[in-house]
């Protein structure tokens, strides 16, 4: 039988990076203790707390929707290259990191795509925003961070 060693932990470890960083993304919203690395992850709720005019909703609702169909296309893709590297992991056989390489370069390149449809979206949607609120944005931003650090040090550190 044969040993994986080293070469198992990075796969895996790839894999299940790749993964959580589609999940996160894929749920639009920051649970606590999960890094919101994605532009536009945390902006449902940032504009939840700036009281948007009625015509600044429609705009960011406009703007949400141009974006909409692009990611869920890259979100489909990312799936598709998940299934596809956790197809090649379970085939028989041997198996080593570079055996996957591809695949997990293309995980990788759609997750940067999607970072970028996002940030596009994000930096349309601050253009609807006033300095004030801008600045109220940004007081909720550093509230979540606090929140999300006081239940890490309440959980023990847990994440």
């Amino acid at each position: 039988m044969r040993r994986w060693g080293p070469t198992l932990g990075l796969v895996v470890g790839l894999v299940a990076a790749s993964l959580w960083a589609a999940a996160a993304y894929g749920q639009g919203r920051s649970a606590p203790g999960r890094r919101a690395d994605v532009p536009g992850i945390m902006l449902p709720l940032l504009l939840r707390g700036v009281d948007l005019t009625p015509e600044q909703k429609t705009r960011v609702q406009e703007i949400m929707a141009a974006h909409r169909a692009t990611s869920r296309a890259l979100l489909d893709q990312m799936r598709a290259a998940r299934e596809e590297l956790g197809d090649r992991l379970l085939t028989p056989g041997g198996l080593q990191a570079e055996d996957v390489s591809p695949q997990v370069q293309r995980i990788a390149q759609l997750r940067e795509q999607l970072m970028q449809e996002g940030l596009r979206a994000t930096l349309e949607i601050r253009g609807v925003l006033t300095p004030e609120q801008l600045a109220k944005a940004a007081q909720v931003k550093a509230r979540m961070q606090a929140l999300r650090a006081e239940m890490r040090t309440l959980l023990g550190g847990q994440r």
